[in-house]
């Protein structure tokens, strides 16, 4: 959202184009989402195409003469003929430092392969898959804790005045543009609920990684005794004791729930247990009674 409202604020934006709204809530409502509500309260023409090889609404929006195209977390490849809609430039933020990570979820990905750094790069548009020529690019480095939710605000404030910045130097015709090198290319696949589903063999960093990638959706998960939980918050400890992976092995004196992993311990923060409010470990450790030997992962 914050490129949208940055750009609203400098430019003349002729319209604003997001996903079609969605039935949310218990009552299946159509709801229009932040983008389209942003745009309607500008008074931003907002245009929501279920299919974008639409030959009247490439024509709507080539009848209003835009100058540059920008798209951020749109999810969807544009056909050559929306490419060809601004008379300047078709622009698109992605939240990697590409060539690395191309692709639908880059930040969870970058969390969970539990990369150092991440970034904002500004690229224009081609038909490949986050494949062109880059324009602009800034580096920052991941904060201790930081899960996918905090990196998504950080680079969205980040690129807000990237932006900027580059359209700027595309209307003083000062912009530069620099080919990705394909060899260094990376993929950063959409994320599956089954991506979320945690194997105790595997190492509590590597687990604890996961855990903060797939904040907000689809969240880590794994079974206890039938039951499924979300793990939502968690840090790692390098020391493995005895027991099996999976298997809880107390709850501190702070509160976390320890769990032993493949390697090291896991230490459970915060949970939320199927149809259940957010609690922390030692609220869910005392609602069922729990001692140590028991297990996680348990169907």
């Amino acid at each position: 959202m914050q490129p949208l409202e940055r750009l609203a604020e400098r430019h003349e934006m002729v319209a604003v184009i997001t996903v079609p709204p969605k039935p949310r809530g218990r009552g299946l409502d159509v709801i229009p989402n932040c983008v389209h509500e942003f745009a309607r309260s500008k008074g931003i023409l907002c245009k929501t195409p279920e299919k974008l090889k639409q030959t009247e609404i490439v024509r709507e929006l080539g009848a209003l003469n835009a100058e540059a195209l920008v798209i951020a977390s749109y999810g969807k490849i544009l056909p050559s003929d929306w490419l060809a809609l601004p008379k300047r430039v078709a622009l698109n933020i992605h939240p990697s430092l590409l060539p690395k990570y191309r692709g639908a979820a880059p930040i969870n990905w970058q969390i969970i392969n539990w990369e150092i750094r991440s970034g904002v790069t500004i690229f224009r548009m081609d038909q490949g898959l986050d494949s062109g020529d880059i324009v602009a690019q800034e580096e920052v480095f991941l904060e201790e804790g930081e899960d996918a939710l905090s990196l998504s605000k950080r680079l969205s404030r980040l690129s807000a005045d990237m932006v900027l910045k580059v359209l700027e130097s595309v209307e003083k015709g000062s912009a530069s543009f620099v080919p990705q090198d394909p060899s260094l290319a990376t993929y950063a696949p959409k994320l599956k609920k089954e991506d979320g589903l945690i194997d105790w063999t595997k190492p509590a960093r590597e687990i604890s990684n996961r855990v903060r990638g797939l904040v907000p959706w689809p969240c880590a998960h794994t079974f206890f005794y039938g039951e499924s939980i979300q793990i939502l918050k968690t840090r790692a400890e390098d020391l493995t004791p005895e027991g099996e992976p999976g298997e809880i092995l107390e709850i501190d004196k702070q509160g976390f729930l320890k769990v032993r992993a493949g390697k090291g311990t896991l230490l459970i923060d915060r949970i939320k247990p199927s149809g259940k409010r957010e609690m922390s470990g030692l609220e869910f450790a005392n609602g069922r009674r729990i001692h140590a030997g028991m297990h996680f992962g348990s169907l």
